[in-house]
């Protein structure tokens, strides 16, 4: 997820029945919704994100990253009070790991990851990133020099051509 499309996500963008956040055309890069899925550990949190925010007077249409709903403000605050949460957060987590953490690192280590894994498949990484094109989502996507010499070993010893080469 983006910067910006956390900057945009609303209560009512979540939703948990359906396990998934609506990523809303205004905060995307490319003016155009998509959906991700709520993963297994993140769903019992952003439950109590959601009870907590509701029942201190949050609607479904406010903003999610609003910390004044959990605190004596009655001002739900603006955009840039907003973006100032989110780059806090990213700043204390940066701190702690030792190094830069934000949403673009998280995209371009979730696609690479993605694309590690044995059931890989490129089009749902694109989806999830929210591309249009595969050549963007190629951009994403860092290539490991020994896995993809261990896929190329793998494909070639299955291969009849190799049979051929190695015979001849």
């Amino acid at each position: 997820m983006r910067q910006n499309q956390l900057l945009h996500v609303r209560l009512g963008d979540i939703d948990l029945n359906e396990r998934r956040i609506i990523l809303c055309s205004e905060g995307s890069k490319n003016h155009y919704e998509h959906q991700v899925p709520v993963v297994k550990w993140l769903y019992p949190r952003l439950e109590i994100l959601l009870e907590r925010a509701q029942a201190a007077g949050a609607k479904l249409s406010d903003l999610l990253f609003c910390v004044n709903y959990f605190t004596a403000k009655t001002d739900r605050g603006n955009e840039t009070d907003q973006l100032h949460t989110i780059k806090s957060f990213f700043r204390r987590l940066s701190k702690e790991c030792g190094f830069d953490v934000g949403p673009p690192r998280f995209r371009h280590t979730l696609a690479t990851e993605l694309m590690k894994a044995p059931d890989r498949n490129l089009q749902m990484v694109r989806g999830l990133l929210g591309h249009h094109s595969i050549a963007t989502t190629m951009e994403y996507i860092d290539i490991n020099l020994d896995i993809a010499g261990r896929a190329l070993e793998r494909e070639l010893m299955q291969s009849p051509i190799t049979d051929l080469l190695l015979n001849n």
